[in-house]
């Protein structure tokens, strides 16, 4: 046969190749397909975990939520529960207030209807009456009743400062003549005893707080304290000077709550405060006070009456600051007093001021007005010249006259 051409071959090198490109080709494509796949795969794996992710997020904020809300449940209920407690003990509280009070009411009220009217009757009757606030000074010019005169049981000379004890409804009066000594009267005016002191040697000032009895001397210049009732001398102190401790001329006296003794020391200008027992404390001075004659205590303030001042009634704080001066004190001319002595205070806290030159009881409001006069007589048998006044719980006014037919007057309705 003749020779083999090369060109027969050529198809089949190309056909090889071919085959060859093709299968680098299908491999290329089977490697990015799985590749492909395979990053799908990754994608989706990925994706799960961020959807697993996501919904973990909202599983704990969905749970947080819960806590949340159940929190606030919780915390509303106990604030509910917290109110309510204190609501029922506030009216448990309440409840017994209200039955206590029940309790009193009904304790209150278990008169009768016809005690009830009666008390009302005579309730009515005193208002109607004004004996519970004060005297009906218009019915009381002159005496009701003169006791102690001269040459009679219970005689009365020289008669000295005068006091009422509220618990035993008895009046105790000073006697300044020898021998010196206490009259004992009841409220009635009728004489009970004399009680004798030698120790006394001119006694002026009286003054009482319960079974305690303060009588000043104006000569012994001395302080006396007894006990009721049958005047036991607890102690004596003072003598004639102007040091601590010492008095001259002490006139009124006056006894605080709490048991002070306030001494008016007539010469020394001044008044002297002791406790209960006598010891000095301390003095109340001022440079328009001179010679203070009397002193009493009205709702803590303490009020001095002096003889040669103008106005003659001093007022001073509990801690003897000067608070004012009031009433005209002059033996001339239209002067509200002309000769104060001594003074008192009634139940309307009017004051009444013996004045022994116009031989009278002058009443004054705490304002200084002049009220009402008593004891304004010519009557030898009525007349009186005030040493002492005192009022009763029961509005009788009573009095100690020096030098008179009758040494005790007693005003009464």
């Amino acid at each position: 046969m003749a020779e083999r051409f090369p060109e027969i071959k050529a198809p089949i090198i190309m056909n090889q190749t071919e085959v060859r490109i093709n299968q680098l080709f299908d491999q290329l494509v089977l490697s990015l397909n799985r590749r492909r796949i395979e990053l799908i795969r990754e994608f989706r794996e990925k994706r799960g975990e961020r959807k697993a992710t996501t919904s973990g997020r909202e599983q704990t904020i969905r749970q947080l939520q819960e806590s949340k809300a159940n929190l606030q449940s919780q915390m509303k209920e106990n604030l509910l529960h917290s109110m309510r407690e204190r609501m029922i003990e506030e009216m448990d509280d309440k409840m017994r207030e209200l039955q206590a009070t029940v309790r009193e009411t009904e304790v209150l009220f278990q008169y009768d209807a016809q005690q009830i009217e009666k008390s009302i009757s005579v309730l009515g009757q005193l208002i109607e009456r004004d004996i519970i606030q004060t005297p009906n000074y218009s019915a009381l010019h002159q005496p009701s009743i003169s006791v102690g005169k001269k040459g009679t049981d219970g005689e009365i000379t020289e008669a000295g400062g005068v006091v009422f004890d509220e618990n035993t409804q008895l009046i105790y009066l000073l006697h300044g003549s020898i021998p010196c000594s206490i009259s004992v009267f009841a409220v009635t005016g009728e004489y009970i005893k004399t009680v004798y002191s030698q120790r006394f040697m001119y006694p002026r000032g009286i003054a009482m707080s319960g079974e305690d009895v303060y009588v000043s001397d104006i000569v012994s210049d001395s302080i006396y304290h007894f006990k009721l009732p049958d005047f036991y001398l607890v102690t004596k102190v003072g003598k004639k000077g102007n040091d601590v401790g010492e008095f001259n001329h002490p006139c009124g006296l006056a006894v605080s709550t709490d048991g002070s003794v306030f001494v008016a020391d007539y010469a020394n200008h001044r008044i002297a405060v002791m406790n209960p027992k006598l010891k000095h404390q301390h003095y109340i001075t001022h440079h328009t006070m001179t010679n203070p004659r009397d002193v009493k205590l009205l709702d803590g303030s303490l009020y001095v009456l002096s003889i040669t001042d103008n106005p003659c009634l001093h007022v001073f704080s509990p801690a003897g600051e000067k608070l004012r001066s009031f009433i005209t004190c002059s033996k001339q001319g239209n002067a509200q007093v002309k000769g104060p002595f001594t003074f008192c205070f009634d139940k309307k806290q009017n004051i009444l001021i013996g004045d022994d030159v116009d031989r009278n009881i002058k009443v004054f409001s705490l304002d200084g007005d002049l009220l009402h006069i008593l004891g304004d007589t010519q009557d030898d048998d009525k007349r009186i010249v005030p040493t002492g006044i005192v009022v009763t719980n029961s509005n009788k006014i009573i009095c100690s006259s020096y030098n008179t037919n009758f040494g005790l007057h007693i005003f009464s309705q």
